[in-house]
């Protein structure tokens, strides 16, 4: 067998395989889902702070194959921008409970586009003892991507806007996403 050949045969083997899980992959009635990754906050200008990366953890249920809610809890470290005489370090904290919808037009739920708004608290704390804490709303879009039954790639993009002073910070993250067994 030629080169070419024996990559186009591979390729089509692992678009074979991923696609096998048809049948089984998505989301449905009554998953719990655990998603570990990183993401990385675009901060508002108004905060005069650094953007910056960091551990992301979301927890799920799903209700229905196209209704679940999700818990995130995100974190991160940055400091103030040069132009702000203040150098200490910033800890960073990102909580959304969010309603999540779930698409399900491509390769019957391989690949599954999602929305998601909710409200949660951002709390910055550059005096490591005592957090300013915002109340925030936010709303996203996404897609999960399963190579596996109960396995999904994950990636999003969020908008947090801060009620107390109109701030937009833009989250951006990915992981993995594991449907637990119920």
């Amino acid at each position: 067998m030629k080169k070419g050949h024996s990559l186009v045969f591979v390729g089509l083997s692992l678009i074979s395989i991923l696609f096998s899980t048809v049948n089984y992959a998505g989301n449905h009635e009554g998953a719990f889902k655990l998603t570990v990754g990183a993401g990385y906050d675009y901060l508002a200008s108004k905060r005069n702070m650094n953007n910056a990366g960091g551990p992301m953890l979301i927890l799920g249920y799903d209700f229905t194959n196209r209704w679940g809610f999700e818990a995130m809890l995100a974190t991160f470290n940055t400091r103030f921008k040069g132009n702000v005489q203040d150098n200490r370090g910033i800890n960073g904290t990102l909580f959304a409970l969010d309603g999540v919808y779930h698409f399900c037009p491509l390769f019957k739920c391989v690949v599954e586009p999602f929305v998601l708004a909710g409200a949660g608290v951002v709390g910055l704390n550059p005096n490591k003892n005592s957090a300013n804490n915002e109340g925030n709303i936010n709303a996203g879009v996404g897609v999960e991507v399963f190579v596996h039954r109960s396995v999904a790639l994950r990636a999003e993009v969020r908008d947090f806007y801060t009620l107390v002073g109109g701030k937009n910070d833009i989250y951006l993250d990915a992981g993995i996403t594991v449907l637990l067994p119920c």
